[in-house]
């Protein structure tokens, strides 16, 4: 019997992997933050489930840890993405594939709107993060650099 969501879920397989590098995050006035990413990415429950696991240190800080998952809702036919946060927030964002190995993802917040762009050639991951106040205006609050392990 066909399972589309598998065949959907097959999209986000070039996300899977361990990977590694830097990432600068700009949150609110001053200079930006350079942190060391990790991000832990596995299939779950025979395929159906993506798993996501980041995590940004600055030595010995944690400044960014979260968990992700991404599945396909056959009902509605599309992805749905849930994020728990180390601070306790979590988020329930839309996730569209947008071409192979290129994903968007994002959410509302009472302040504003996120969207983050993560594109994947060969061994590397980047993904750039932007927030606007009003849905028009853009500035840059996350970039992300990787390379797979």
């Amino acid at each position: 019997m066909a399972q589309p969501h598998k065949e959907e879920m097959k999209k986000l397989e070039p996300l899977a992997g361990q990977w590694k590098g830097s990432a600068t995050y700009r949150m609110g006035p001053g200079e930006p933050q350079v942190v060391q990413q990790y991000e832990q990415i596995e299939f779950k429950l025979d395929g159906s489930v993506l798993l996501i696991e980041g995590l940004g240190k600055a030595g010995d800080r944690t400044v960014h840890h979260a968990l992700g998952i991404v599945i396909f809702n056959t009902q509605e036919k599309k992805f749905n993405f849930r994020s728990y946060l180390h601070d306790g927030r979590t988020t329930d964002a839309w996730f569209e594939v947008s071409a192979p190995g290129k994903y968007m993802w994002g959410f509302s917040t009472p302040q504003g709107k996120l969207r983050y762009t993560i594109t994947i050639t060969e061994n590397t991951w980047r993904e750039t993060g932007e927030f606007s106040p009003d849905g028009n205006t853009w500035m840059n609050v996350i970039e992300m650099n990787l390379t797979k392990t």
